[in-house]
């Protein structure tokens, strides 16, 4: 399970040279309020799933939203209102919204348990000066012992974009609880539990992930970050789309 660790040096290096100030940020802390810009954290990464190859996602964070957009991919984006707690997911090709609201849940709830461990990788170098930790939950004892979700992080790197990551992780997650039987069976294993379902981000209160590594073999490395100013409008959802949801037996039309 360590082979998920392999590319992590050449991540933290990537991570180190990249310019984390631009121009746009000096600008834009002397523009005027009322601005149709702002100034959020731009954040890139390679993710890679089973059965495709490897895209590039880019993730805004202001001090409200996420915008979420796969790079080269035109048919649709994903807007998180930290405010509201609700997360639209838009479909450019049908002109629709997903709507997920937020689910309070608890961990508690799930029927796996688990166990964390948290060690500090005293051989990599630090980014931003702060320490790189791995974080790996995993079920089971012994010879059946199964990691269920591995991260590598950084300390104290970007609390405030952490926050709105943990909330929009619950919202997932929650959205998640609704829709399962929450029985352990051979496909919705213990792990399946701990990661997809009852994953309430807890990782993000260690710190900023740089790579992760997740039971359904998705993975994802933070390519670079830095703060750039964008138009206000790219955190709108198209009001002229039809919006709807999901519970865990049929589709709601909103609107």
């Amino acid at each position: 399970m360590l082979k998920k660790l392999v590319q992590k040096y050449t991540l933290i290096i990537l991570l180190v040279i990249q310019p984390f100030v631009t121009v746009f940020e000096v600008a834009a802390q002397s523009a005027d309020k009322e601005s149709d810009f702002q100034l959020v954290h731009e954040l890139h990464y390679l993710e890679r799933e089973p059965g495709v190859d490897d895209f590039e996602v880019t993730m805004l964070v202001s001090d409200r939203y996420i915008r979420i957009d796969e790079i080269g991919d035109d048919s649709g984006f994903i807007v998180y209102d930290d405010e509201e707690k609700v997360i639209y997911s838009v479909s450019n090709f049908d002109k629709s919204v997903l709507v997920i609201k937020e689910h309070h849940f608890t961990a508690k709830d799930s029927p796996a348990e688990f166990k964390l461990e948290y060690l500090q990788l005293s051989d990599a170098p630090p980014v931003s000066g702060n320490s790189v930790f791995n974080y790996r939950a995993y079920s089971g004892e012994g010879t059946a012992e199964e990691t269920c979700m591995e991260v590598q992080l950084v300390e104290n790197l970007l609390p405030e974009v952490r926050v709105l990551l943990k909330n929009y992780q619950k919202v997932v997650s929650g959205q998640q609880v609704k829709m399962v039987d929450n029985k352990i069976t051979d496909v919705q294993t213990a792990c399946y539990f701990v990661d997809q379902i009852y994953n309430t981000g807890a990782y993000y209160e260690k710190g900023l992930p740089i790579q992760e590594w997740h039971s359904n073999e998705r993975s994802k490395i933070l390519t670079s970050f830095k703060k750039v100013t964008v138009d206000k409008d790219k955190f709108n959802v198209p009001d002229s789309y039809n919006q709807f949801s999901i519970d865990k037996e049929s589709k709601i039309q909103i609107r």
